[in-house]
């Protein structure tokens, strides 16, 4: 008897399987060994026919997070997701596998505690002298980071997008607001001069009424494309929100006298200090106000709540603003961010196209649904820096 018998290395199991892999001139199981455990950055292991484990390395062990003894012998699908069991995704890539030589499939993975990692798995079915399948070879690599990172920059370069048009917007603005802003100030003089002279008589006073409509109307488009193409704000300061909300509802008051309807705030007590261009932030809040105030009936109330939300350690503001109008559409919620997208009469469809646009600029996000008792909600969540 051998003083030094050869014992099978931790992380492999002897199996048939391994004895037809085992390469030539290393040695059979040295060689296996030091061919698996080279691998330190994958899961490399061998599946016998029917699906179920036979080898297992470092590197799977250090990404699925089973040891060798815990998994060898377990069918493959106890590494996938329960949707994907379900859906017959293990035993289809074996077949896949075998019918063409190899196959390469990537997804969402489950590791041992239940987390999970996206992967890129290529798997390989091993015949033998006779043709016959003796098994399967499967390499998964962990892309996770590598997704995650591609996804911030997708993510960046979407923005960047976003923001060239924007740019060519505001330059666009800048020229249209010279050219037409003289003579929306000729019209609207020489209206003056004409009621000035004429007064109001029955058969002008029509045609007037409907000029100072239209230039009131005009006016209102051009103060929309100048704050929708302003540059983007580039210095922020920590600002109580408190007072930005008020600014707003002051600035809305006489709407809202107009429609007759009530604007009830809620702020929590000790909001945290918000990262913000103050006068930036308020025409967000007023635009949403406003907003609310149109598409609600008249003596209707609109409700404007702030509070502190804590989510995964990080702090926030959300704002939100409800009204008790008819809600909105399907269509609507997939559009309401176009500009000029807008189903109220006589408006220009860019609120809130500006009220996005200023709260990414303050790193927040807005979004749109219904509120509990009907009507519309927008939520706007800021986030809070230390």
């Amino acid at each position: 008897m051998s003083p030094h018998p050869r014992r099978t290395p931790r992380h492999v199991a002897a199996t048939p399987e391994r004895q037809f892999l085992e390469p030539a001139g290393l040695g059979g199981d040295e060689g296996f060994r030091l061919l698996v455990e080279c691998v330190d950055d994958a899961a490399l292991f061998m599946l016998g026919p029917d699906g179920r484990i036979a080898t297992w390395n470092a590197g799977a062990e250090r990404i699925k997070g089973y040891r060798a003894g815990d998994i060898i012998g377990r069918h493959l699908s106890v590494l996938y997701l329960e949707e994907d069991v379900a859906a017959g995704r293990p035993q289809r890539l074996l077949a896949e596998a075998e019918a063409q030589g190899k196959v390469r499939d990537e997804g969402w993975r489950v590791r041992r505690d239940g987390s999970r990692f996206y992967a890129l798995v290529t798997l390989t079915a091993l015949h033998g002298p006779d043709g016959q399948l003796r098994g399967f070879a499967k390499v998964t690599r962990d892309l996770t980071a590598r997704r995650e990172t591609e996804t911030r920059l997708r993510e960046a370069l979407d923005a960047l997008r976003r923001k060239e048009p924007l740019s060519l917007m505001g330059t666009l603005v800048a020229g249209v607001a010279h050219e037409v802003r003289n003579p929306l100030f000729g019209i609207s003089v020489t209206l003056d001069a004409f009621e000035a002279q004429y007064g109001h008589t029955p058969g002008t006073e029509r045609y007037v009424s409907v000029l100072r409509r239209e230039v009131s109307r005009l006016n209102e488009l051009m103060r929309g494309l100048l704050t929708y193409g302003r540059p983007s704000s580039t210095e922020l300061y920590p600002c109580t929100l408190s007072s930005v909300l008020a600014e707003a509802v002051d600035a809305t008051t006489a709407l809202a006298r107009e429609w007759a309807a009530r604007v009830e705030v809620q702020v929590e007590p000790d909001l945290p200090r918000v990262p913000m261009d103050p006068g930036r932030l308020a025409q967000v809040f007023q635009n949403l106000i406003a907003n609310a105030i149109q598409h609600s009936p008249r003596g209707g109330t609109v409700r404007l709540t702030a509070r502190r939300l804590q989510d995964e350690g990080a702090t926030r503001v959300e704002c939100v603003v409800m009204d008790q109008g008819p809600g909105f559409s399907a269509e609507d919620l997939a559009r309401v961010f176009e500009p000029f997208y807008t189903r109220r009469e006589g408006g220009v469809g860019l609120g809130l196209s500006i009220v996005q646009r200023i709260v990414e600029e303050h790193q927040g996000t807005v979004s749109v649904g219904h509120g509990p008792e009907g009507g519309a909600e927008v939520r706007v969540c800021l986030p809070v820096r230390a």
